[in-house]
């Protein structure tokens, strides 16, 4: 009986603002960023894991996930490759630890946003590309930082080695394949913010206390390492201790905000290892 006595006029009127409101809620619904996860796809020897909230590392296990908060430590002569729900690829080498600072995906959408910390050691990413107009912004939704600098990646096949010793970051990107998009890497320090450096495949950069330096050819930087699994510098106490991780909206050169879109590579092979010219170097 209301209902028939409410008029014509009113009963639209609700009806748009009830179809409003649907419309508002599965809009705000859709924009909620979704978190992603990290999957172990490989190991080599004692790696361990740090889950979020925790105080004791445990043995790490193939299939398992790493979300933001979450940590990985490999020793010497250990390593593990990680596996991205975006098609990337992290290879955690000996000697390192790795903290997964922010990551989100959405496979409907085609949206990422990733960012980890380096604590020590060496890190290599295979990254997939992301969307042209990220590109032309000449932003990022792929970061590495280190405590002395930010690594910024753009769609490319890239190395971050961190040397505690000597408070050094070392970025170095790779040539890529001749199907693959050539990505660039830029540089930001925390210490000087205006040393920013853009780095193209085939070149490499410092970022020391005084910033990042000018990019040089790869084969010029001070690392006979680069580019392989090996990574000789024991890690220090940072390998043990609680550590402060920048909170990812800080770092330069991410975009902040909802996630932005990529675009995979279908090329990049599954499993990637430290050696350029070699197979894997996991079992």
């Amino acid at each position: 009986m209301i209902e028939r006595c409410r008029p014509p006029v009113l009963r639209a009127g609700l009806a748009v603002v009830f179809g409003l409101l649907v419309l508002a809620v599965a809009d705000g619904s859709h924009a909620q960023p979704r978190a992603g996860s990290a999957e172990i796809a490989r190991l080599t020897g004692q790696v361990e894991v740090l889950k979020k909230g925790q105080t004791q590392w445990a043995p790490a296990a193939v299939g398992a996930k790493l979300v933001a908060g979450d940590e990985i430590r490999a020793p010497a002569g250990a390593s593990a490759e990680l596996a991205l729900p975006d098609g990337s690829t992290l290879f955690v080498a000996e000697n390192s630890r790795l903290v997964v600072s922010k990551l989100e995906f959405d496979a409907q959408e085609q949206t990422r946003l990733a960012a980890f910390h380096l604590v020590v050691g060496r890190v290599r990413a295979v990254v997939s590309r992301a969307a042209v107009s990220l590109v032309r912004a000449r932003q990022s939704n792929f970061v590495i930082s280190t405590p002395t600098a930010v690594a910024a990646a753009r769609g490319t096949d890239f190395e971050v080695f961190y040397n505690w010793l000597k408070k050094l970051m070392q970025v170095g990107v790779f040539a890529k394949g001749p199907r693959q998009v050539p990505g660039v890497v830029t540089c930001e320090s925390f210490e000087n913010r205006f040393s920013k450096a853009t780095v193209g495949q085939g070149l490499g950069v410092l970022a020391g206390a005084k910033g990042c330096g000018p990019p040089v050819k790869i084969e010029d930087l001070d690392d006979p390492n680069i580019g392989t699994s090996q990574n000789p510098i024991a890690p220090g106490p940072a390998f043990s201790e609680p550590i402060t991780v920048p909170p990812f909206f800080e770092l330069p050169g991410i975009v902040t905000g909802p996630p932005v879109a990529f675009s995979p590579l279908s090329d990049v092979p599954s499993t990637i290892g430290l050696d350029t010219l070699s197979q894997p170097t996991n079992p």
